[in-house]
């Protein structure tokens, strides 16, 4: 991948050219504080921000909202390519410099998708999603009702009932003496990824799998349902992938290029072996409303019309899912990519990436983001039109194949994994980003306080004062300082490979709401207009967001990396495991692990004690100025310190993953699991392995004290007042 440059211009180049390009502002935007930045350049850098924001319009993003959603876009069809070509077309029209990155994945389309009851009153059961005329223009041609990497073949047996298909859940039907080996395992979504479902379903040998969305979960117990609501309507299906790993499965650890070695089928790790089928809650009602057997608990009751019984029986099931296989199942897929070339650190990268699949329409997942990451480079290309580029280089980017298994930005990443991880000083994710009112944000413990003062930055879409405080009036904030919590990146989305495999620290946000049209062709632009976003105020709020983010990463003298919230972080963390360890060791075991816990919790304090002296130094240092080799030196010290917790090898599971402060839960697929080594041996692997990924992480906080500190010392010894 070429990243196109850009002549160096001198520390104050960015400066100098800023203010011969913007007119003055207002009195507030001339008085700036930001972190990272020096007085004059937080004057400057507000004065930039208010001309980004008056250039981001809600109806402009309501076009390419409307173009991307108007029929469903799945990887590897050609609609998906038409999502490519508006896209390209609407960032060269900016003025970026633009190209589509082409990859070969292993994505098996469904060819025949079927479920019929056998037993009692034996007929097909329907997996359509009729149109609904009251909702105004109806999706077209919807994408079949199908789970991605699902076994491939037919299934037939009784029915059991297994709630959420979790293994506490399991451990239910076993204590009332169901067994589900040769069966058609019913289990709800909901409380994990559904690839967990799969995997457990097969661990305990059940024939097939159906999933479903209960209307207890998003129907009509949650509320309305569209279209006079927002929550799921009775034929609503949840499509999605059951795939337990990041990636093309064909390609594991290296990138899917055209003419690349690949895996036959049946040495791929994270596809199913069984057949997996989605329906809607009414034709689910058709299996479990006739099932005999033990009366459900209490907690498994959900809201269709009649007790929950487990089975097994007397309903038998059968259902096929046969898919593409072989050289067949091979689809071109399409990152598009928009470049800004930094003015003066052309190989310093900010990257904006939203996936563009989507299982229908994607008016909420994700047309939502991939507008919103167009509107943020429509921004920059305006104020690069007058004139000023950012000091590092911002990358637009919209994966494709997200849906099958974060595959486009996975295989990107492993294509260009040198590039990147010398390159990239932070990446922003927009996934779903508007649904709703509510705002959210998760990051990498590095970036939340730069989330939070963005939010300060940018106004409310609803009213009310800035989104930070709309925020903080409905969430509890945190017992310090006040402010709203950030949450940790977990799993499910491109991300995954910036932050998990490279280290690089991460973000996503967005504001969320009530609804069930997730994975559905009723996911539309009808939807989106009625209940997630009128008149698409939310989604420019998210790209202002996103403007900000990239603004002051993109144009920060130091890297605006909060170490403090990090050391605080850990510290946090490490107690938890201390509290952890004791429920889940031998007696015996405890005093050395928690003793060598407690050398780590020694550590941190000492990289808080430095994180403090580094941001004192760091203010004095931008306030006297700070000559460019100090500037480099120093910045170069800052993104060591925040790569420093990168694991020697892999974690346990899931593959592939060695950032050790924060992992996907590969017991749920999508939740966080902080010190995911440490935590994982202690499930799975016992004292000796816990102890020392233990070690590890005291040597790895030890790194990144030592970085800072060299930070700090460059500081020092090449300020403007040293020379």
């Amino acid at each position: 991948m070429k990243i196109p440059r850009r002549r160096a211009s001198g520390a104050a180049g960015w400066l100098i050219g800023l203010a011969a390009a913007l007119a003055p502002t207002d009195a507030a935007a001339q008085e700036g504080d930001i972190a990272g930045f020096g007085a004059e350049a937080s004057r400057m850098q507000a004065r930039y921000e208010a001309m980004l924001l008056q250039a981001v319009e809600p109806d402009s993003i309501e076009r390419w909202a409307r173009v991307l959603g108007a029929r469903p876009h799945v990887a590897g069809t050609a609609e998906q390519s038409v999502t490519r070509d508006s896209v390209l077309a609407w960032m060269a029209r900016a003025g970026l410099d633009v190209h589509s990155d082409t990859l070969v994945a292993y994505l098996p389309h469904p060819r025949l998708i079927s479920l019929e009851r056998l037993h009692p009153d034996p007929g097909p059961i329907s997996l359509e999603e009729p149109e609904l005329p009251e909702a105004g223009a109806p999706a077209r041609d919807p994408f079949p009702a199908f789970n991605a990497h699902t076994g491939s073949g037919r299934a037939e047996g009784e029915v059991v009932f297994a709630n959420f298909g979790l293994p506490s859940d399991y451990a239910v039907l076993d204590s009332l003496g169901v067994d589900v080996a040769g069966r058609i395992v019913v289990a709800r979504y909901g409380r994990s990824f559904r690839g967990i479902k799969v995997r457990e379903a097969e661990r305990r040998g059940a024939a097939g799998l159906i999933l479903y969305s209960d209307p207890a979960d998003d129907g009509y117990r949650a509320g309305d349902v569209y279209p006079g609501g927002p929550m799921r309507p009775g034929f609503g299906v949840q499509r999605g992938s059951v795939l337990n790993s990041s990636g093309d499965p064909s390609t594991p650890g290296w990138p899917s290029l055209p003419g690349a070695r690949r895996l036959p089928e049946e040495e791929m790790s994270g596809i199913a072996r069984i057949p997996v089928l989605p329906v809607s809650y009414e034709a689910v009602t058709e299996l479990l409303s006739g099932l005999d057997g033990p009366s459900a608990p209490r907690g498994w009751q959900g809201a269709l019309p009649f007790h929950y019984r487990t089975g097994p029986g007397p309903v038998r099931a059968g259902l096929t899912t046969e898919t593409e296989r072989g050289r067949d199942a091979l689809h071109p897929i399409h990152n598009t990519i928009g470049v800004l070339p930094g003015s003066e650190l052309p190989d310093e990268w900010v990257v904006l990436g939203a996936h563009r699949d989507a299982w229908g329409p994607g008016a909420l997942d994700n047309v939502s983001g991939t507008a919103t990451v167009i509107a943020a480079a429509h921004a920059f290309a305006a104020a690069a039109r007058e004139g000023w580029r950012p000091r590092r280089t911002i990358i637009f980017a919209t994966w494709d194949a997200e849906e099958w298994g974060l595959v486009g930005s996975t295989e990107w990443v492993e294509a260009h994994a040198d590039q990147v991880g010398a390159s990239a000083v932070a990446y922003i994710n927009q996934d779903s980003p508007v649904s709703g009112p509510n705002f959210y944000a998760s990051a990498t413990p590095e970036l939340k306080l730069l989330i939070q003062s963005a939010a300060a930055a940018v106004e409310s879409p609803d009213g009310g004062g800035s989104v930070l405080e709309k925020w903080a009036a409905r969430v509890a904030g945190d017992a310090q300082s006040g402010r709203p919590r950030v949450g940790d990146l977990g799993g499910g989305s491109d991300h995954v490979p910036f932050v998990q495999t490279l280290g690089i620290p991460g973000a996503g946000f967005g504001f969320g709401g009530r609804g069930g049209v997730y994975h559905s062709a009723y996911d539309a632009a009808d939807w989106m207009e009625r209940f997630g976003d009128p008149g698409y105020r939310r989604h420019a709020a998210a790209a202002s967001m996103l403007a900000i983010l990239a603004a002051r990463l993109a144009n920060a003298e130091l890297l605006p990396y909060d170490f403090p919230g990090l050391a605080a972080d850990l510290e946090k963390r490490v107690g938890e495991v201390i509290g952890e360890m004791r429920r889940s060791v031998e007696e015996q075991e405890i005093p050395a692990l928690e003793g060598a816990l407690e050398a780590v919790r020694a550590k941190v304090f000492r990289l808080g004690e430095e994180a403090g002296r580094f941001d004192s130094a760091a203010a004095a240092a931008l306030e006297e100025g700070i000559d460019d080799g100090a500037l480099k030196e120093a910045n170069q010290y800052i993104r060591s310190a925040a790569r420093a917790f990168m694991a020697e090898r892999d974690l346990p599971e899931p593959p592939g993953l060695r950032q050790i402060l924060y992992a996907t839960d590969p017991d749920n697929g999508y939740a966080t699991l902080a010190l995911p080594g440490i935590r994982l041996a202690l499930r799975q692997e016992g004292a000796t392995e816990a102890g020392w990924r233990i070690e590890e992480l005291g040597e790895r906080v030890t790194a990144a004290t030592d970085f800072i500190a060299a930070a700090r010392r460059a500081l020092r010894s090449r300020s403007a007042a040293d020379r």
